[in-house]
């Protein structure tokens, strides 16, 4: 977010991001370092370097962002495989599982970067047809 309110003023210094939003340096730049490898950031080297959105801000979800940081969307510890679950085959809630991550893997890909502000002054705006309710 903070990337996309200054994709316009030029890059953004690791230190400046980490002060601005209270993030130790050391997660932030391995956070940086992912989304870099996933072309959704960029590095630029050199003393006036810094951080930039290689992506349009608009074309890009919540969900694309959370998966590339954390992997894939799992809610549910126990969701998993055979291997993870003992109860695998007859478990009752698998399928409640699946849709509930279901469901949240569809919200978060309804809201794209540009929806969101740090600036208090400005509310989230909801998807099209969609309240925060």
């Amino acid at each position: 977010m903070y990337l996309a309110e200054r994709r316009l003023k030029g890059p953004v210094t690791l230190t400046e991001i980490a002060e601005q939003l209270k993030i130790p340096k050391a997660f932030l730049s391995k956070i940086l370092q992912q989304l870099a490898k996933k072309s959704i950031v960029r590095s630029l080297k050199g003393p006036s370097g810094g951080f930039v959105l290689a992506v349009d801000p608009d074309e890009i979800s919540m969900k694309d962002i959370m998966v590339e940081i954390d992997g894939p969307l799992k809610v549910f510890e126990c969701f998993g495989t055979s291997a993870d679950c003992n109860l695998y085959g007859d478990c009752l809630m698998r399928d409640v599982f699946e849709e509930v991550e279901g469901q949240i893997a569809k919200v978060l890909e309804n809201y794209r970067l540009s929806q969101f502000s740090l600036d208090p002054a400005e509310a989230i705006k909801a998807p099209p047809g969609q309240g925060l309710e």
